[in-house]
């Protein structure tokens, strides 16, 4: 089932972002990030990228910095 999903991730994920895809399985969920190409950030907006910035948190409390 988890192989399924990550495939169905993977999928989801071409021509989008840049490597490398970080993956994280919950109790419930099987995520999946990645960072965005710069042709990508060009295309948004002033609003969007005024929004701060957070850093991302996994479960156990530390930080990811993987991205």
């Amino acid at each position: 089932m988890v192989r399924a999903a990550k495939r169905e991730l993977n999928r989801a994920l071409i021509g989008v972002g840049v490597n490398p895809t970080i993956l994280y399985r919950g109790k419930i969920a099987l995520h999946a990030r990645r960072s965005l190409s710069e042709q990508e950030m060009a295309q948004l907006s002033c609003e969007w990228l005024a929004i701060p910035a957070q850093d991302e948190f996994a479960e156990d409390g530390e930080v990811e910095m993987a991205l």
